[in-house]
């Protein structure tokens, strides 16, 4: 079997490094504006919070809640 040599991009990470990727600023919340990293959506796909502004409950405990209301 031949001996292949690793592509010109390969042999420069291997000495350099992994060059520094700037993908942009951080995204955002559309709702809230802050940065998240996971977005909520309805069934219609429109988004409705992330995982900075949204609280999440447990259902027992709501419906308790509720109850006392």
């Amino acid at each position: 079997m031949q001996d292949l040599p690793d592509a010109p991009w390969i042999r420069e990470a291997e000495m350099n490094g992994m060059p520094p990727y700037d993908d942009g600023p951080e995204p955002v919340c559309p709702i809230c504006g802050r940065e998240c990293e996971t977005i909520y959506m309805d069934k219609d796909k429109d988004v409705f919070g992330c995982d900075v502004c949204i609280r999440t409950q447990d259902i027992w405990e709501w419906a308790e809640e509720q109850k006392g209301e």
